[in-house]
């Protein structure tokens, strides 16, 4: 009942209470993180990425969720994105923060279609519910300047648990 393709990728072997990665973004067969992850028994699932609109659809997003906690996924996933899929993740995150267990995100754009709220002045819910955040940015990537920088700062700034990863020279 979405527009779009959902892909599930999973573990040889499934870690207790069935943890997932909900991925904005196609990833490709070498991202370390997913590997990773995936060795320690979490699911990866990406999308859905709709085939009918230019950018993602919040309640297909929010079936999807529903569908796979229907069918014993866990009640909160860890929200991956790099660039403009990490504000999506992050929107989806602000609407949803009882349902999020964490947010890892690469060079983040801070723009998103899953929220009306400006992501920066609406971090709070997340702050509340002790959802952390991961970021990893490259130095010389015009998104860290103008994003990742930005939403770090803020993040800290209202107490969030927060790590950041700065690439240098990248």
């Amino acid at each position: 009942g979405v527009a779009g393709s959902i892909v599930v990728i999973t573990p040889k072997k499934e870690a207790p209470g069935r943890p997932w990665i909900f991925r904005a973004g196609f990833g490709s067969r070498d991202e370390k993180i997913d590997e990773a992850l995936l060795a320690l028994g979490f699911h990866i699932v990406t999308g859905p990425v709709s085939f009918n609109s230019d950018s993602l659809i919040l309640k297909d997003w929010n079936a999807t969720y529903e569908w796979l906690v229907l069918n014993g996924f866990s009640r909160r996933p860890v929200m991956e994105g790099a660039g403009g899929a990490a504000g999506e993740v992050i929107g989806w995150a602000i609407e949803n923060p009882d349902k999020v267990s964490g947010i890892y995100v690469e060079n983040p754009l801070l723009r998103t279609t899953f929220s009306n709220k400006h992501l920066l002045e609406n971090l709070a819910p997340l702050i509340q519910t002790g959802v952390p955040l991961l970021q990893v940015g490259g130095s010389l990537d015009p998104a860290w300047k103008d994003n990742g920088r930005l939403l770090a700062q803020h993040y800290q700034q209202l107490g969030g648990k927060l790590k950041v990863v700065l690439q240098t020279g990248k």
